[in-house]
């Protein structure tokens, strides 16, 4: 009689099994894989804000004081507030990190704008590049944190991203529509003026201004171990930063928000807000992201918090739970408080 040999295989059961376990396996994997990439990320950009610090030394070393931040040419003086001689359309110079090109090896760039024109629509905001391209949509590496999720250009103004802006400090800062909360910030006495609108020392509680004003290492009597110089932002949640790196209006940043305060992004699922309202104890139309007392504040698309570097040139993680007052004395340049640990 001739035996039949048992086929060798696997039954249904077993390759099932089998299946299941490594899909477990690449359920654990997955997650531990993705947050390496975001300490990647996360280490890439602090090392950003590393050479924006030194970048910002250098610029004080030639020119004695930090970058201005100016709005445009010519500035009234005193600086009206509230529109007036500073008419928006005027010939704009750029923001603070057009001034600091030349220092983050993007010279070339710098030495092609053209800053010798005054006028309505001849600002760089207007200008092209020699392959065509506005200046505004010309994308720094250096400028731009790898975790940000939007594209090298913001999705609703064609602009270049950028993810870091200058520390304005505890400004007076409004708010707008349906949110009913004013006169946020100020709270040491010393961000006097609206949104940062003024061009002088004493309108100013950060290391710059709107105006055409920014701190010498002198000014910063609280210690520049102990001041904000530029923090993280996130250029889809305010009405400013989403006008790109170039912009006069756009990479300045204050304290008066708590840190990653959760407003409502454009192009993203808006928040709970009569649960945040609650829990924060504000109107639930505070979220929006042209309330500027609570959405021009430090964010970050990093878990827990944002980085920022200091005056002195070292790079900090800050936490979402850091005391607020502690949050305000470090942006504050002469507060004459004791910041302590954070």
């Amino acid at each position: 009689m001739q035996m039949r040999m048992k086929r060798a295989g696997f039954t249904l059961i077993e390759l099932l099994v089998v299946i299941a376990i490594i899909a477990i396996l690449i359920a654990l994997l997955l997650p531990a894989v993705q947050q390496a990439r975001e300490a990647a990320r996360r280490t890439q950009c602090k090392n950003n804000l590393k050479q924006i610090g030194i970048a910002m030394h250098n610029y004080h070393d030639t020119y004695g004081q930090f970058p201005l931040n100016v709005w445009h040419s010519p500035w009234s003086n005193p600086p009206n507030e509230t529109g007036g001689v500073n008419d928006w359309t005027n010939g704009s110079k750029g923001s603070w990190m057009v001034r600091l090109l030349p220092f983050v090896e993007q010279a070339p760039a710098f030495s092609a704008m053209n800053f010798n024109v005054d006028g309505p629509g001849v600002g760089l905001e207007f200008q092209t590049q020699p392959n065509g391209q506005l200046w505004t949509q010309m994308v720094v590496p250096g400028f731009v944190c790898p975790s940000e999720a939007t594209p090298n250009r913001n999705p609703f103004t064609n602009v270049a991203k950028n993810n870091y802006a200058i520390n304005m400090g505890n400004s007076f800062m409004n708010t707008q529509g349906d949110c009913g909360v004013n006169n946020r910030g100020n709270s040491f006495g010393l961000g006097v003026t609206h949104h940062g609108d003024g061009d002088r020392s004493n309108h100013a509680s950060g290391i710059a201004l709107r105006g055409p004003w920014a701190a010498t290492i002198a000014q910063i009597t609280d210690g520049t171990s102990n001041t904000y110089m530029v923090g993280e932002i996130v250029p889809p949640c305010n009405d400013h930063h989403r006008n790109g790196w170039l912009h006069f209006n756009a990479p300045w940043v204050t304290t008066t928000a708590p840190i990653n305060f959760p407003n409502f992004c454009e192009g993203r699922r808006a928040p709970n807000t009569t649960a945040l309202a609650a829990q924060y104890g504000i109107p639930a139309g505070c979220f929006d992201w042209n309330d500027h007392g609570f959405s021009h504040g430090f964010k970050s698309q990093h878990t827990g918090g944002v980085q920022a570097v200091l005056c002195d040139g070292a790079v900090r993680f800050i936490s979402d739970n850091i005391d607020y007052l502690t949050h305000q004395r470090l942006g504050d340049r002469r507060d004459g408080e004791v910041v302590g640990e954070f």
